[in-house]
């Protein structure tokens, strides 16, 4: 009978220690305002750096090799290889984010037909209020686009359309998702609930595009709802890749017409 006791209560102590160390572990992975910081800290010193780094071996290609390296760095397609660079590195600096960001894809959800019919929703939203705002109301001009990222000055040869649409339909869509959605709407609904937290990263998603803050602003309303209602991040990554295609298209549209 002793034995028996001496056994359970071993084993008891054993569940303590285990319960404590998984509660250590929680603590350890939870995202404090800190940590949230420390990613948009890093993600700008990184971007600088790399951005010095370009700049020197562009001098240094000018002045060896003749190649104006910089003026390619500047077009949208190349920038946003290196933003997709600077993104990479700052998640592997920052294990706290990854792990954060562990369980916010659940692939899953696009297994579910209620999720097809949130994306159309979701686009009859999104292409109505674009279009009130663009063409009826008039608050912002359509394919603006194309003088703001300087496409016009583009040669539309195939690598830089080939890199172009990779740029908009597959960097850019999960850079931001992950960013807004992922990380800024997710930690500020564990801080300060989910309707304000679709609201500020909405704004700042809006606040990131300029010439369109108004209708970005009401995609990262939806998108937010997107991933509220399917509690998958890779919903609204799936949406704004399909919309991106769309619109890259349009404003590919445009700049070969001249």
């Amino acid at each position: 009978m002793k034995k028996d006791f001496d056994f359970s209560e071993n084993e008891i102590i054993k569940g303590i220690n285990q319960d404590q160390e998984v509660q250590l572990k929680l603590h350890n992975n939870e995202m404090t305002w800190g940590k949230f910081s420390l990613f948009f800290v890093m993600y700008i010193a990184i971007m600088i750096g790399a951005t010095i780094f370009a700049s020197v071996i562009s001098i240094i290609t000018e002045r060896v090799f003749n190649i104006d390296l910089l003026s390619y760095i500047q077009q949208i397609q190349y920038s946003a290889l290196m933003e997709l660079l600077v993104f990479i590195l700052t998640l592997l600096a920052l294990k706290h984010v990854r792990e954060f960001l562990k369980g916010k894809y659940n692939f899953q959800a696009l297994k579910k037909w209620q999720t097809y019919v949130y994306l159309v929703v979701a686009y009859v939203v999104i292409y109505t209020a674009q279009y009130l705002i663009i063409h009826k109301l008039e608050w912002e001009q359509g394919g603006s686009q194309v003088g703001l990222f300087g496409l016009d000055e583009i040669s539309l040869n195939i690598i830089n359309v080939l890199l172009l649409i990779v740029a908009f339909v597959v960097i850019a869509p999960i850079t931001e998702e992950v960013i807004f959605r992922g990380l800024i709407l997710g930690f500020l609904r564990e801080k300060i609930g989910i309707i304000p937290a679709i609201l500020i990263s909405s704004l700042l998603f809006g606040l990131g595009h300029p010439g369109h803050h108004l209708s970005t602003t009401i995609m990262g309303l939806t998108f937010g709802l997107l991933y509220d209602r399917t509690k998958s991040i890779a919903v609204p990554i799936v949406f704004h890749m399909i919309w991106n295609a769309f619109a890259t298209y349009g404003i590919l549209s445009l700049v070969a017409s001249g």
